[in-house]
């Protein structure tokens, strides 16, 4: 059935492959993120292969499709207090910030018989999860003001985790370019590596996992220049795609076309470039431009947007044009492609990290997994 979403098992396993023969001469462990394929395991079982060296994800539910897996299974997301008793189930690990979550994780670990570890996440300057100390660079007052208040904090947790039986801290953890879109580089981990310190001398707290990012760090470690402190990292979109996400630099080492969506021409037929009569707002309340081009031929796809994001699709033949989508279509220019199309004929789409991860999740996308 169509739209269907392939998923290339031997490329991912090259690339993973091609990563770890980097990232291990630096002394780092790889966590490899599955969330882009919905908690496929044959694909996390893939990264294995290739050397990772534990699995994450950021929805329970993926990592329970996980539970086979023979590897430390990381929950990358903060947990939410009411998952707790499903993070300890499932999860080896989880990144925390919020000490009342930690509370309840270690009754839920003293009620499973467990020790559940934990990386205490901090906050560089992308605002997104952890407690914000800043990148160790002077600022404002007010933001000094708030990374003392910050280090203040951080004390009391690790007075208090220290007397928890039943959670065992293993490190610290920082996130880059997701909500503020900061860039990662040697000399923004100043603050987070004075953490380090803190727990090692202060707390006598072994920092066994210093994990430094996901994949916008990994152009650190192409050009190795990544900090000698960060032992780990968490990589899915350079694994999975081939591409940094700090700069967007594809790597000639690694594939970009693990992903391929197949969809099917509905209808084909000539039809004008601007629409006729007055123009409003389309499906998405959005008033779109239009460029007056001629007559047509359009090619309308059985995928739109309820399935993935169509701006992140690209078409694998040459002379195609993707110019629109509803919730339910995909409208593709055939009129210069390099193959002559007929209605039930499939158009294959190469999909990067955002075109993969919706269609991936969304249930109406058939999913397969090919070793080729």
């Amino acid at each position: 059935m169509y739209p269907l979403l392939k998923i290339n098992k031997k490329k991912i396993s090259e690339n993973t492959r091609a990563i770890i023969k980097r990232t291990k001469k630096l002394g780092v462990e790889v966590t490899a993120v599955t969330k882009c394929t919905g908690g496929n395991l044959e694909i996390a079982q893939a990264f294995l292969d290739g050397g990772a060296t534990s699995i994450g994800d950021s929805r329970i539910k993926n990592l329970k499709n996980l539970a086979p897996l023979a590897c430390e299974k990381w929950l990358i997301r903060v947990p939410m207090p009411s998952e707790v008793n499903h993070t300890v189930a499932y999860a080896t690990l989880s990144l925390n910030s919020e000490i009342k979550t930690i509370r309840l994780l270690d009754q839920a670990a003293k009620a499973q018989g467990k020790t559940h570890g934990i990386l205490y996440m901090l906050d560089l300057g992308d605002l997104r999860e952890g407690l914000f100390i800043g990148d160790g660079n002077p600022a404002k007052a007010e933001i000094e003001s708030l990374i003392a208040a910050s280090f203040t904090k951080l004390e009391q947790d690790l007075t208090e985790i220290k007397t928890m039986e039943n959670i065992h801290l293993r490190g610290i953890a920082t996130n880059a370019t997701c909500v503020g879109a900061t860039i990662p580089t040697p000399q923004t981990f100043g603050a987070f590596f004075k953490v380090k310190a803190i727990l090692e001398e202060k707390y006598q707290l072994p920092c066994e996992i210093v994990s430094g990012g996901n994949s916008s760090a990994y152009y650190l470690v192409d050009n190795e220049t990544l900090p000698a402190e960060i032992n780990n990292l968490r990589l899915g979109d350079v694994i999975l795609f081939g591409r940094e996400s700090a700069y967007y630099h594809c790597y000639d080492y690694l594939h970009q076309d693990a992903f391929i969506l197949d969809v099917e021409i509905l209808e084909l037929q000539d039809k004008p470039t601007y629409p006729v009569g007055e123009i409003g707002r389309n499906a998405f309340g959005e008033i779109p431009a239009f460029e007056d081009q001629g007559i047509r031929r359009r090619a309308i796809c059985g995928l739109g947007r309820q399935d993935t994001d169509t701006d992140h699709l690209f078409p694998l033949v040459s002379g195609l044009t993707i110019v629109g989508s509803s919730s339910d279509h995909l409208v593709i220019d055939v009129t210069d492609a390099e193959t002559t199309y007929q209605v039930g004929d499939i158009i294959s789409l190469r999909c990067d990290y955002v075109g993969a991860l919706h269609a991936a999740t969304s249930s109406y996308v058939d999913k397969i997994v090919i070793n080729q």
